[in-house]
């Protein structure tokens, strides 16, 4: 039977169409579907449709992975549905896809659009399986049922559907693997972690990390998977002196894929059973590779999440090493600080009996001159400097034992407060200039610590009559101390702060030191500058200013 005896709109159909009559058995055919589908029209009249189309179902699980995934659904079970079969893996639970619900659909005389149509596979006349969704449409002809099916190759809209399912499900894996990593707090661990995830996820078996060993300068192999392992055995360690392709991705910080090695001239053996490598750097820690055994394995989405993957492991690995170095850096400040007052301890403790029997012996010669109604005003110096380094005694002890963080801080009039600290320094004929009503923000006992340093260090660089200044910055971000000495070289400057340095033969170099840390301590920075004169002047930043009105 032709087409002949069917309307010619069927015949104009450019989609593959059939034409069956009520037991589903196959009539006549559009010419489109030899043009789309490989098969003879003419030589399909009078088989039963299930010569031209098949379940998913019974496709061989090799031939089912090679097509397109059928389901409509989404999630598990939409994943578990791939070859046609629903979660449980029963056969025929979904009549879209069973070409029998297609033949009793034909014979009750319904219809169906594509829209609820049906889900299944013709078989080409190459041999080959096309994913199609089949319409029927029901009609009579000279009393008799008939329908008209109409199959439509729905492959490449498969291929978009489950290129993006599996791009969504690669970076939620991504996202959940991201996570996971970011708990780790070893280098090794994380290295482990993140070859698990390229083989168990991204389904590359052959993988492995090498770590970068800044000591010996090599990249050295760290982790593995079994598949590498039995396929590789025993991995090299690569530096710079031997040819690598894995040592020149690290240099360059490039990554490299290899689609056949045996074509690179850099390959480290000439007998590798590796045909295809991707080799990403992993910045300056090492790098990532997979492999293949056979070439030509990887593409471009590899390549992209490869990158991805390794960006984050990289990142991982950058905050392990700030952690560690973070921990390390903490222990050694524990320490110092165990040492700091346990040197304290001991000094105050040498310091404070000759200081004890210094105060006991100013007393009593005190009494003995207000006995005698003498009154010596160099005595009341004497007790100032004697309570001064008690007071320093007891400072020394705080921060040892406290660290050099100021929990707290009160209204400091700057003026007032220079001259009082002035009075506590041998000055011998040098003069104060504290013109200024700045009240600055401050611990007054450290930034007494700060500014008798600086008065004395003036009079001991500059002379005994150096002219000492205390001022407010001009901006009011803070205050200055200057002198009229002949000032510090500008190359000099950076390193005033060290402990130990000084241009003093007598000195400790520990002044400035201490001023230093003061001003860090309060959160200010401290810098060197010229002085109007072109001596030194001391400008502390940062400070809170509470009020500055007039200067000097």
């Amino acid at each position: 039977m032709t087409m002949d005896r069917f309307p010619e709109a069927i015949d104009a159909t450019p989609d593959p169409t059939l034409v069956v009559d009520g037991d589903g058995v196959v009539r006549a055919g559009t010419p489109s579907v030899e043009a789309v589908f490989g098969l003879d029209p003419d030589g399909l009249s009078g088989r039963s449709i299930t010569d031209v189309f098949e379940d998913p179902a019974g496709l061989d699980r090799d031939e089912s992975a090679s097509i397109p995934a059928l389901e409509t659904g989404s999630g598990d079970d939409a994943h578990d549905s791939e070859i046609g079969r629903d979660a449980t893996g029963a056969e025929g639970a979904d009549d879209a896809h069973d070409v029998d619900a297609l033949i009793d659909t034909v014979r009750a005389g319904e219809s169906r659009s594509l829209a609820d149509g049906f889900e299944l596979v013709v078989r080409r006349g190459d041999g080959g399986a096309v994913p199609v969704r089949v319409s029927v449409g029901a009609f009579d002809l000279d009393g008799e049922p008939y329908a008209v099916v109409t199959a439509i190759d729905v492959s490449n809209e498969r291929t978009r559907q489950l290129t993006l399912r599996r791009r969504t499900e690669t970076l939620e894996s991504l996202h959940d693997a991201t996570r996971e990593l970011l708990k780790t707090t070893d280098r090794e661990a994380a290295a482990e972690a993140a070859v698990s995830y390229v083989d168990d996820v991204l389904g590359h078996p052959i993988a492995a990390i090498w770590l970068h060993d800044e000591r010996r300068d090599v990249l050295e192999p760290i982790v593995w998977t079994d598949t590498a392992e039995a396929v590789v055995g025993d991995h090299p360690t690569f530096d710079a002196d031997g040819r690598s392709i894995t040592w020149e991705a690290f240099e360059s910080g490039e990554p490299t894929y290899v689609a056949d090695v045996d074509d690179e001239p850099e390959r480290y053996s000439d007998d590798a059973t590796i045909r295809s490598e991707l080799v990403v750097p992993l910045g300056r820690y090492g790098v990532l590779n997979i492999g293949a055994t056979t070439a030509d394995a990887f593409d471009d989405s590899d390549l992209a999440v490869a990158q991805i993957w390794a960006a984050t492991v990289t990142m991982v690995l950058v905050r392990i090493e700030r952690e560690r170095q973070l921990r390390r850096r903490e222990a050694e400040v524990a320490r110092e600080r165990d040492r700091l007052e346990e040197f304290a301890s001991l000094v105050s403790h040498d310091l404070r009996s000759p200081l004890n029997v210094a105060a006991g012996n100013l007393e009593i010669v005190s009494d003995r001159l207000a006995d005698e109604s003498i009154d010596i005003g160099e005595l009341d110096a004497v007790e100032r400097s004697l309570d001064r380094m008690d007071a320093l005694i007891e400072d020394m002890l705080a921060l040892a034992r406290q660290g050099t963080g100021i929990d707290e801080t009160e209204p400091v009039p700057l003026a007032d407060f220079a001259a009082e600290c002035w009075e506590t320094v041998d000055t011998e004929s040098a003069t104060l200039s504290a013109e200024t009503n700045a009240v600055v923000a401050a611990d007054r006992s450290r930034l007494r610590q700060a500014l008798e340093n600086l008065f004395g260090n003036a009079v001991t660089h500059a002379g005994p009559d150096v002219a000492v200044t205390v001022g407010a910055l001009p901006d009011g971000d803070g205050f200055y101390v200057a002198d009229d000495g002949p000032g510090i070289d500008p190359a000099d400057r950076e390193a005033v702060f060290e402990a130990g340095v000084t241009s003093d033969p007598d000195g400790t170099g520990f002044g400035l030191k201490i001023v230093g840390e003061v001003a860090e301590a309060h959160g200010w920075t401290v810098e060197l500058a010229e002085s109007e004169t072109g001596g030194t002047r001391f400008e502390f930043r940062g400070v809170e200013v509470e009020s500055s009105e007039g200067g000097a």
